[in-house]
């Protein structure tokens, strides 16, 4: 039998009774009906009580988007994110739980994301100085980014302090503007924000990935790891805007098309097109975003010029590069370089690891 790559948003995967329950409960207690948060899920409270129901990511979308407007309150998303890790999603969590280090927790956090942040999508890259977690928000929860991105940075935040024992220094950068109530960002994350970057990325030194943690355990991180793997074997880990911007990422230099995709996923481009859609993104979206990313880490991480970055990505110059790129983000690639310290100029390293993720 063959593994499925990606899962479509209407197949009930993520269980209710996970992340799902915990930003209900934080709505509860402010008083807020049951059937209003759940409104349009099709599920009811009962229902998650049950603790076996499961849910599509077009109801996790819909959950999601119903927390984020009923309540008043800026501070659920951060809350919601603090009380994420390492949770109660079986041998995940222990998995989580049990890391003895940084390194080993985004290892477990990658490899096991649909169950562990399955709403967020987390890339990783290390180069020889810095780590750089990257969360990627597509498809139906794109409409509720800053909620979700709020959730999963306080969630790597707070419990990397936890088991570390010592609040990690980490930088925070953010694809959009700086929001009414950053006081909020600063209690939860620290001062170290930079707004309007053009992705959400939070980046800490290498030398902190290895650092033991003495609340991990060597022995039941070995256990959890095995009972992941044959729990979630045979089960796909992405949705199909993720493979399709993981393939567009891997031939950035080559831009494809969208009938180029639609055979490299064996079906027809209307096919692709219209489950595109159904995930509430399309196809030159994904391409946009995927070029825009890597140009971020050209400029920032690598300091190449316009010229390198447009030949790179097979602009016609540096003018055209120039152009959609203040399309992407809103400023210009030397604005972006002015106004943003978040990365320091480093080693090349980091393209082979990105173009493999």
């Amino acid at each position: 039998m063959t593994t499925p790559t990606w899962y479509e948003c209407d197949e009930r995967i993520f269980a209710a009774h996970y992340q799902p329950a915990l930003l209900i409960d934080l709505l509860r207690s402010r008083d807020i009906c049951s059937h209003k948060i759940l409104r349009g899920t099709g599920l009811f409270y009962e229902d998650i009580l049950q603790g076996q129901v499961m849910m599509s990511a077009t109801q996790a979308g819909l959950l999601v988007g119903n927390a984020s407007k009923l309540s008043k309150e800026p501070e659920l998303s951060f809350r919601w994110g603090a009380s994420l890790w390492p949770g109660h999603y079986d041998s995940a969590s222990s998995l989580l739980g049990n890391a003895g280090s940084l390194r080993q927790a985004l290892d477990a956090l990658v490899s096991y994301r649909r169950v562990l942040s399955p709403w967020v999508t987390p890339f990783v890259v290390t180069d020889e100085r810095y780590c750089y977690v990257h969360w990627l928000t597509l498809g139906k929860h794109q409409g509720d980014r800053r909620f979700l991105v709020e959730a999963a940075m306080s969630s790597l935040t707070s419990f990397s302090r936890w088991m570390s024992a010592t609040r990690l220094p980490w930088r925070y950068g953010f694809s959009y503007g700086r929001p009414d109530y950053e006081e909020q960002y600063q209690v939860n994350l620290g001062d170290q924000l930079w707004f309007d970057l053009g992705m959400d990325v939070m980046v800490i030194e290498r030398k902190w990935l290895d650092q033991e943690w003495p609340r991990g355990s060597a022995t039941a991180y070995q256990v959890a790891q095995r009972q992941c793997e044959w729990i979630l074997a045979g089960l796909p880990a992405a949705s199909l805007p993720e493979r399709v911007y993981r393939l567009l990422l891997e031939r950035v230099r080559e831009p494809m098309t969208l009938p180029d995709m639609a055979v490299r996923l064996e079906m027809s481009p209307a096919t692709l097109k219209r489950k595109l859609g159904k995930h509430g993104c399309h196809f030159q979206q994904l391409q946009d975003q995927s070029r825009l990313h890597m140009s971020l880490y050209l400029l920032h991480v690598c300091g190449w010029n316009n010229e390198q970055v447009a030949a790179h990505l097979s602009f016609n110059d540096s003018t055209n590069f120039r152009r959609a790129f203040k399309r992407w983000v809103g400023i210009t690639p030397s604005d972006s370089r002015t106004r943003f310290s978040l990365f320091d100029a480093s080693s090349n390293a980091v393209l082979t690891e990105l173009a493999g993720l």
